[in-house]
């Protein structure tokens, strides 16, 4: 009978100190910081780059040769609503993540414009140079 009673005034301390603690649910977000430019671009526009607009859904990550840690290079999956091109539905983004090599990164659930250029496979990539063109 003590373990219970023990429980429910434990249960109704953590209720409290909850309910005490209100702002911390209605306030606003904290924004990450936008990391620092270490990434040189040319001032020449790239020709061919084509706008993407859209949702991000998901992402693919591969693994590194030693089979243990993750690629540098992933791709960002975009559900392209818009596109100066006739590009829609979902959409593979390759791309580096690290700031070192002009790598991005993207928000789940977010939407964005993505600019990207066509690689020889025909695949999309886009860097932190194709992304400051595109909003020139």
């Amino acid at each position: 009978m003590l373990s219970i009673s023990a429980g429910l005034i434990f249960l109704i301390t953590a209720l409290g100190v909850q309910s005490a603690n209100n702002d911390a649910l209605t306030a606003p977000p904290v924004l990450r910081k936008v990391p620092a430019t270490t990434c040189t671009c040319s001032a020449a526009r790239e020709p061919g780059i084509i706008i993407l607009e859209g949702l991000i859904v998901d992402a693919e990550v591969t693994l590194a040769p030693d089979r243990i840690s993750i690629n540098d290079r992933q791709a960002t999956i975009m559900e392209v609503v818009k596109s100066t091109e006739d590009i829609k539905g979902r959409t593979r983004i390759w791309h580096t993540t690290s700031e070192k090599s002009c790598g991005v990164t993207f928000d789940y659930g977010r939407t964005y414009e993505i600019a990207v250029r066509t690689t020889e496979d025909g695949e999309f990539e886009t860097d932190q140079c194709l992304m400051r063109q595109a909003g020139d």
